[in-house]
């Protein structure tokens, strides 16, 4: 038997349901009923809609291989947020006949259809709940942009955060007005701008050398840059504090 664990990115920003509460919430449960667990699949800041979660995907290859018999999850929402994606989960272990344990229901019965319903219920109430975090954190963004702020999340090149304030970079800074430079001269590439940066030493935020791609998303950022435009989806606000060159 084992168990599967999972937390976002949002969820470890804001220091919620985090992997060692989930690891105790199973630990409990298993010695309530007397459970052994041999193993913990765990994805961390991983999004409760994405299939692209490594340990998940390695339980259900052990499970399709037989080296799985029974799994625990802490809750339901630890699966997915999305419906569909839960129960086809449940579906293949169901096919593969492994049996699924959720530490929150206690005495769910996979073959009882009332305990079916209500699962499918906390399935749905779990999905509604992820769609209103989205909203409002969508309708936070915009009001942060139409009043000349940053949305959130990784800062554009060539800033970065002092406190609650958003500040200018100044070697970022001093980067971005290099590329518009090598821009206007001769109207140089996204290569041949990138290959100029390395050659002359410098380096994107994470030291590792400048590619095109990364040079089009600076240059893409015009009216950031040059304006002080800020855009997220269809709303736009402005702050020429923001303007670098």
């Amino acid at each position: 038997m084992v168990a599967y664990c999972r937390v976002s990115t949002l969820e470890q920003q804001k220091k919620g349901y985090g992997i060692d509460i989930q690891m105790r919430d199973i630990r409990r449960y298993a010695e309530v009923f007397r459970l052994p667990v041999d193993d913990f699949y765990i994805d961390e800041a991983r999004s409760g809609i994405s299939e692209r979660r490594e340990a998940l995907n390695k339980l259900v290859r052990d499970c399709k291989s037989g080296k799985v018999s029974a799994i625990i999850v802490p809750s339901l929402d630890r699966l997915s947020r999305d419906l569909r994606m839960t129960e086809n989960l449940l579906h293949n272990f169901q096919k593969h006949g492994v049996r699924v344990f959720i530490a929150d229901m206690p005495h769910y019965d996979g073959s009882n259809r009332r305990d079916v319903l209500i699962r499918q219920i906390k399935e749905a109430i779990a999905e509604e709940n992820r769609k209103e975090i989205i909203e409002r954190l969508k309708k936070g963004r915009e009001e942060r942009v139409r009043k000349g702020l940053m949305a959130g999340g990784t800062l554009p090149y060539g800033y970065t955060r002092q406190g609650k304030k958003i500040k200018h970079d100044l070697l970022e800074m001093e980067v971005v007005k290099l590329i518009f430079q090598f821009k206007e001269q001769n109207n140089n590439s996204g290569r041949q701008i990138a290959d100029r940066l390395n050659e002359n030493g410098y380096r994107r935020r994470n030291s590792s050398p400048w590619t095109q791609r990364q040079v089009s998303a600076i240059l893409n950022r015009v009216n950031l840059y040059q304006k002080g435009i800020i855009k997220y989806g269809e709303t736009i606000g402005k702050n020429e504090a923001l303007i670098i060159t």
